[in-house]
Formats: structure tokens, sequence, C-alpha cells
């Protein structure tokens, strides 16, 4: 394929003797990285950032898809689509084949968006999947996938068990755990207990309603203080709700925003917390946590049955609350500000040890492996495929799709 030239002119390409080599099992293989978008603050987003700076070093020619981001975001090997909420599944596979020439020797489909109207037009040597969500529905689509992968990747437990049991066809080495990245060679000593201090408490990421669920912050912290924590609450990023979550706590002096940090700016806000809450509907394994536990802070966690779960549950049992229930939150929240400097130490030792495999290089290693042993495995994905039959669905725009039949998505066309 060579190195593409400006952003907006990658094209998946496969000449005769690249299957040749393909085929014998070179390590230097021509991937397609697609996703909704590629920039954003997202949990995805960043791992394909990860992707685009170190996938070359695994041996692996990188480009990337974004389906809905302009054709030329202006990032060398990373294109677009353009798509939008008006758009629809016809639109993105017009779109789709219009750009898309002969296939990459592996195309991935992150959280496995857009595989069940894209499978029969990508033209790849093999199809691998990464789930970094367990988002609602999840479990029953799932099956309706099966025979479009060679291969798929999980970033927490619970995910690969629920991909080995919906895709059976998975066994053995084609589905594996990915561990997502912390970008620390090593964890940090953390700050000390809370003591005569208030409590410090935060969270990372993404301000909004839709999984993270920033709506529930300002009873939780209502609930607090009626319990009488002396407490300092943080929020480190930004959201389409972040306006809204500022208004709400405007009157609060015991709450700072410090907005979208990066660097060293980030790690210096987040090792000066005591414990990072998250209050979401569901998750896969967010990255905020694993980066808190590598600094020594506490998770307290919603019982979603995500890999966040089991993290948290890792450090002490009782980390995990029933999830919605900010009274419970604050509750299991009071007490670890009741307890004693031996008890804070024990904890935040525990948060670092399991922060210890997400260090350094093993996630663009593992998925480096993993990917070269798909390409080395039979095919197992389906490469020839009916004609796709008319079905009125495919020209529903997909902000009217996701209300009426989110199942739209993940139903394939032909």
């Amino acid at each position: 394929m060579g190195k593409p030239g400006a952003a907006g002119e990658a094209r998946f390409r496969w000449t005769t003797p690249r299957r040749a080599a393909f085929d014998a099992g070179v390590s230097d293989l021509r991937l397609v990285h697609g996703f909704t978008h590629f920039h954003g603050l997202g949990g995805v987003q960043s791992l394909l950032r990860v992707h685009h700076a170190g996938d070359a070093g695994q041996g692996l020619d990188s480009t990337f898809c974004a389906w809905f981001e302009p054709a030329h975001p202006g990032v060398e090997r990373v294109s677009g689509m353009g798509l939008n909420g008006l758009s629809s599944i016809a639109t993105a596979r017009r779109r789709f084949r219009e750009r898309a020439g002969p296939g990459p020797d592996v195309m991935v489909y992150h959280n496995l968006w857009g595989l069940a109207f894209f499978a029969d037009l990508d033209r790849a040597g093999r199809r691998l999947g990464i789930l970094h969500s367990d988002f609602p529905g999840l479990a029953h689509w799932l099956p309706g996938l099966r025979g479009l992968l060679d291969g798929v990747l999980c970033v927490s437990r619970p995910l690969l068990e629920l991909a080995r049991r919906t895709l059976p066809e998975l066994a053995g080495e084609r589905a594996a755990w990915l561990p997502y990245p912390v970008a620390r060679d090593r964890t940090e000593t953390p700050q000390p207990p809370p003591g005569n201090r208030p409590l410090v408490l935060g969270f990372a990421g993404r301000l909004s309603f839709a999984q993270k669920r920033v709506d529930r912050f300002p009873p939780l912290l209502r609930e607090l203080r009626a319990a009488g924590v002396d407490f300092r609450f943080e929020f480190l990023g930004d959201g389409p709700q972040a306006d809204w979550l500022r208004r709400q706590l405007a009157s609060e002096p015991q709450v700072h925003f410090h907005g979208r940090q990066s660097g060293d700016a980030y790690w210096q806000v987040l090792r000066g917390w005591d414990a990072m809450v998250f209050v979401s509907d569901y998750e896969g394994l967010p990255i905020a946590l694993l980066e808190a536990l590598a600094v020594g802070v506490v998770p307290v966690f919603p019982a979603i049955g995500s890999g966040g779960d089991d993290y948290a549950r890792g450090v002490r049992p009782d980390l995990v609350y029933p999830a919605g229930d900010v009274a419970a939150a604050a509750a299991l929240l009071r007490r670890l500000a009741a307890a004693p400097a031996a008890e804070w130490a024990k904890l935040r030792r525990r948060a670092t040890e399991l922060a210890g495999p997400h260090l350094g290089t093993g996630y663009l290693e593992t998925f480096g492996r993993h990917t070269r042993t798909v390409a080395a495995l039979p095919r197992l994905s389906r490469h020839t495929f009916p004609p796709v039959r008319a079905r009125p669905y495919l020209w529903l725009p997909f902000g009217l799709l996701r209300r009426v039949w989110p199942g739209g998505f993940w139903y394939c066309p032909w």
C-alpha cells in the first residue's frame, strides 16, 4: 500500500503479491481501524490515538477511518466519511463502497460499529473486533454477527466471557483479553491518608448524561453533605453536559472543575485524589479508572457487571455499590472517610498492584501479537455474501433509527 499521503487519501489496497506475502505470515500487516470518531474525549478515541502512535512499532501499517468525521480531519493516515445523524445505513454503505478499493490484510472494527453493514464491502483478508464497552443490548445483538469475525479482543474479563458465549466460533486463541494501557512505566507513591483534611473525591472522564450519568452527581453531593462528610469534589474532563453540571453545582464551594487536562497537568490533578467515583449506567473498563489505580486512588464503582466492578472489588469488596443508588454510594464514601491511616495505606497499595499489568507497552504488544495470530489462522469469517435486500430501515436517518430500533445497527441486511 505504501504510506498514504495527505489525510483523506488513505485507501484499502490489496495487490496479488501482497496477498501472497500475507498468506506467508509476514509481520508488516496492513490494517484499517474503523470507528465512529477519531477525535474526541472518549476512551475509544484515546485508544485510537495510541494505535496511531504505536502500531508501527508492532510491525503494523495502520490507517484509520472515522465514520462520522469529515473527509479531511488533518491528521496523517486518518480519513473520514462525513456521516451525521441525518445519514442512513444506505448512505454509509454508498460512501464506504466509494472509498474502498481492494481490502486491507486486517479490518479492525472498534466496538463492532458498522460490522453488520460494512462486512460485505470491506474486502478484508481478516476481520478483527475490539469490544471496549458493554453497552445496553450488546448481549442480545452479538449473536447476529456470527460468521463475520476471525477474532475478537475484549478490554475486560466480563466482555471476554460474553464474546466467547455469544460467538462460540471464536474459541481458543481467537478471543483474548486486551489490557487497557496506562501511560506510566511504573506506579507512583500516593498521597497520605485524609486524616484531618477533607476527603478529596473526583471523577475523570466525559461529562455526559449518556453512559456516564453525570446528572447523578448533584444528588450524590447532597447525600454526602447530609451525612456530614467533609469532602472536596473535583471534575477532570469535558463533555456535552459540562455546562449543565457547572450550573447545577455553581453554589457548591467544595466543587472544582479542572476542565480537560493532558500530560503532567492531568496526572498532577489525579494524584491529589483519595477516591474516584463513578455513577455510570454501563462501562467496559474505564481507562481513567486504571490511571487512578496507578497513583493509588481508591475506586468507588456501581455494580453494573463491567470490568470496573472487578477492579473495585479487587481493592476491597465493599467498594462496589448498587447501580444508581447515590445514597448507598454516599454511605460507602462516609465509611471511607472514617477509615484509619493503616486501612488507607492498604487500599492504596492494593490499587497500585492491580494497575501493574496495564503499565508500559502491554496493550500494543497484546494487540500486535493477537492480530498476527488471527492473520495466520485459517480464515473463519465469510467473504461471499448474498445481495442486500431492500429493507425500509436501511434508509432511516441514524438519529431516528437510534430511537425507534437501535438493533438495526446490528442487523445484517443480506
